[in-house]
Parts: C-alpha cells; sequence; structure tokens
C-alpha cells in the first residue's frame, strides 16, 4: 500500500514516468488505485491518480484527480464509496473510462462538424492529421488529464521554432478550445448522452497567447484596384465560378464562405434578392437577404444557366456535393498577383469585405445600413431581442447607390464570359 511519504519521494527521484500501486484494497474484483507521477519539462513534478481494472480481458482507466489536491486518503475513500462498488457490479461509471487525447479531440471535431462550424476541418487537420499535429505532439493514447502545459509549450514551441508564428497561436487555441470544450460537455445538463472525459483542468489556458501572432488587418482595394481586379478574373487564366466569387465579393461585400455556399434557388431575379437561409449565415439565427446590384445579376445569369439549380459553386470535379473551396480561390488571387508585371499589393479575400465596407461609405451609404447589409449589426439589446424589421427598402436604396458608384468605377470593363477555361 501507499504511503504519503513514498509519493513525496517518487515526485522527488522521478526521472521520466513511474506508476504507484496502492493495490486492489477493497476486494477482489474492485479495481485497483494507481499514482502516475510524471517529471515535467520544467523540472518539477506531477501525479494523476487513476482507477485501474479490467472488463472482459480489455483494460480500462478513469481518472480521478491530481496529488496533492486530492490526498492519498480522499483518493481512497472516493475509490471505496463511489468506484469500487459500480466496478465490482459491472456498472458503467458514466465517465469515458478509456478516454485518450485523441479520442477525446476526435469528440470535439464532430461536435463542431454536428454544430456546423466551417472550421471543423482545418481544427481536425492540426490536431489529428497534419504532419506536425497535436495528438501525436502530445501522447494520441495518453488520457487527456495527464496532458500538462509544459507539453502544450513544446507543441505549439515547434510552430514557432519553424518560423510559423500565427499557426503556433492557433493550434494553442485549437488545442485551449478542445479541452474547454471537453469540461463543458461533461457537465452539459441538457444532454442525457453526456460524456465525462475526466477533464477538470485545461492546460493549454496556462501558455501565454502570443499578442503579436496575429495583425490586424486594414487592406483596401483602391477603385483603381477594383476595376483592375475585375477586369482580370474575366479575363483568360480564371473558370468561371472563381471569377464569379471574387466580382460577386465586390458587388456584395458578403462572407466568402456565404458566397460559396450559395445555391439557386436562394437567387430571386425578379426581384433581384440573394436570400441567405438562417443556418448558412455566421449567427446561425436568421435569414439574410441582400439586394442584388445590376452587375451581380449579371454574374448571377451566367452561373444559373451553367448549373440551373443546387450549389453555384461545385467543385472543378462536377459534383455538387462538393464545392470550390476558400483556398482555391486565394490561390487564383496569389496567381495573378504574382503573374503582374506591375504587383499590386498583397490582398486576401475578406479584404474584398473590407473594401466594400470602405468604399460603400465613399458612395454615400450610412454605416448604419452597410452594417445591416453585412450582418454586422445586431450586437446591442433591440436589435437582438426585439427588433424584427428587415429593412429591406433601406437595404435596396443603399445598394442603388452603390451600384451607380460600383458602375461608374467599372466604366469600360469587360463582360464576365459565359464559360472561361480553368
Amino acid at each position: 500500500m501507499l504511503t504519503d511519504k513514498t509519493i513525496k519521494a517518487a515526485l522527488s527521484s522521478v526521472v521520466t514516468e513511474i506508476t504507484l500501486n496502492d493495490g486492489a484494497t477493497n476486494g477482489r474484483g474492485s479495481g485497483s488505485l494507481v499514482l502516475v507521477v510524471r517529471r515535467l519539462a520544467n523540472g518539477s513534478a506531477s501525479a494523476t491518480w487513476f482507477a485501474n481494472w479490467k472488463r472482459n480481458g480489455k483494460r480500462q482507466k478513469k481518472a480521478i484527480g491530481r496529488y496533492p489536491e486530492i490526498t492519498l486518503s480522499i483518493a481512497r475513500q472516493m475509490m471505496a464509496a463511489e468506484l469500487a462498488p459500480n466496478i465490482r457490479a459491472g456498472k458503467p461509471l458514466n465517465q469515458v473510462n478509456d478516454a485518450t487525447l485523441e479520442s477525446m479531440f476526435k469528440g470535439y471535431v464532430e461536435a463542431m462538424k454536428a454544430a456546423g462550424k466551417e472550421s471543423a476541418v482545418e481544427v481536425e487537420r492540426v490536431l489529428l492529421k497534419a504532419k506536425h499535429n497535436a495528438a501525436d505532439a502530445l501522447g494520441r493514447y495518453k488520457h487527456p488529464s495527464e496532458i500538462e502545459p509544459e507539453d502544450v509549450v513544446s507543441f505549439v514551441g515547434g510552430y514557432f521554432d519553424r518560423g510559423h508564428r500565427g499557426a503556433a497561436d492557433k493550434a494553442r487555441s485549437y488545442v485551449s478550445s478542445a479541452y474547454g470544450w471537453a469540461i463543458k460537455a461533461a457537465n452539459d445538463y441538457t444532454n442525457p448522452n453526456r460524456q465525462d472525459w475526466c477533464v477538470k483542468r485545461n492546460p493549454a489556458e496556462y501558455v501565454q497567447k502570443d499578442a503579436k501572432a496575429t495583425t490586424p488587418r486594414d487592406r483596401a482595394l483602391t477603385a483603381a484596384e477594383m476595376k483592375r481586379l475585375w477586369n482580370a478574373v474575366g479575363g483568360d487564366g480564371f473558370a468561371l465560378e472563381t471569377g464569379a466569387c471574387i466580382r460577386l465579393l465586390i458587388c456584395t461585400g458578403q462572407r466568402v464562405q456565404e458566397l460559396l455556399r450559395m445555391e439557386a434557388e436562394e437567387i430571386d431575379l425578379t426581384e433581384k434578392l440573394w436570400t441567405i437561409p438562417a443556418h448558412k449565415t455566421k449567427g446561425r439565427r436568421f435569414p439574410h437577404v441582400v439586394p442584388l446590384t445590376s452587375q451581380a445579376v449579371g454574374i448571377l445569369v451566367d452561373l444559373l444557366a451553367v448549373h440551373k439549380t443546387g450549389p453555384l459553386f461545385p467543385a472543378r470535379s462536377g459534383s455538387k456535393s462538393k464545392l470550390i473551396g476558400h483556398r482555391s480561390i486565394m490561390q487564383a488571387i496569389d496567381r495573378w498577383i504574382d503573374s503582374q508585371k506591375e504587383k499590386p499589393a498583397r490582398f486576401q479575400t475578406r479584404d474584398l469585405r473590407r473594401t466594400w465596407k470602405t468604399r460603400a461609405g465613399q458612395a454615400g451609404i450610412s454605416k448604419e445600413l452597410r452594417d445591416l447589409i453585412q450582418q454586422h449589426a445586431k450586437h446591442d439589446t433591440g436589435s437582438k431581442h426585439y427588433d424584427r424589421y428587415e429593412y429591406l427598402d433601406e437595404k435596396r436604396a443603399a445598394m442603388t447607390k452603390w451600384d451607380s458608384w460600383l458602375g461608374t468605377v467599372l466604366a469600360g470593363s469587360h463582360p464576365l464570359p459565359a464559360r472561361v477555361a480553368a
């Protein structure tokens, strides 16, 4: 049996990791209480209590807590009163007893996908699939409670040392979010099938956020740059969908992901309206109606002539179950910039949204209406919970101003061809 003296000796002498076994003190078939002691990267040591047992020949374990927050005597009491009786009876402990870091990360990603989070694919890549993924770096088959802040520092520090400062900060954020989800999911009283990942703290919360990892962008294209880009994407080197996407970003000022998921049934050419269903908006609560400029209508006529129904931005393979990705639009923009003799300053798709916001103000549209058109307006209590007026007439009038201003800027530009080879 363990003693406090034995535990303290192990904490001072452990080199890598050792397991101290208190034995099966509650009778045969009741499992055993063990303490896993680890030497950390900063030279200190950590210790975590587990209940270990076998069921159907498979070894299982459940994290109980950390020493010394949970003392030896308390761990024994928890084992005797709460765990051993259920282990003997073969009852579930309402826990993910064989939880691993990998299974926790997978659970988080699946929850993101179920909620329709567009970032789920990128989070899954960083946590589970990339060459330098978090699961492998931290210990794919370790219990989530065994991960220490020092482990997270080592993982994100690898990105930083390889010169990827922004990626390092994102990786820290993804690990932190996964742990935060696991803690909340275990305590979600609205979910009768909730799982307890045996996580009581978030190791990534102790890792300093790099405030200098990302710099707020302020790039907005000038009127001359807008005309140059508009003309370029309607020429050789751009597929119909790619050029249409970039031009519609300029016309509407909407988010690129919402635009790429546009479907024919959302477009009313007679009323010149694009209605984004609630589940496709960022807030996912209410549909969003965007009045269309004459330029946007012309672009959509060409897209509808090709695709007729369903998604208007299917992948190049022609499959309507897969859509063109945001990254491919960015790659097309980068290729165009690199091909220019007189290269414009770099910009991203989100900069086109900022460009719309900035130039629409120049066109005489109030900030309130620009916010409404770009879904930025409903932040105060009155707007969020009480105001259900759609402001459609006001938005139409604003977009008429934008139509006129944009038409003047683009005067002399070439129309988007019916179909351009990729």
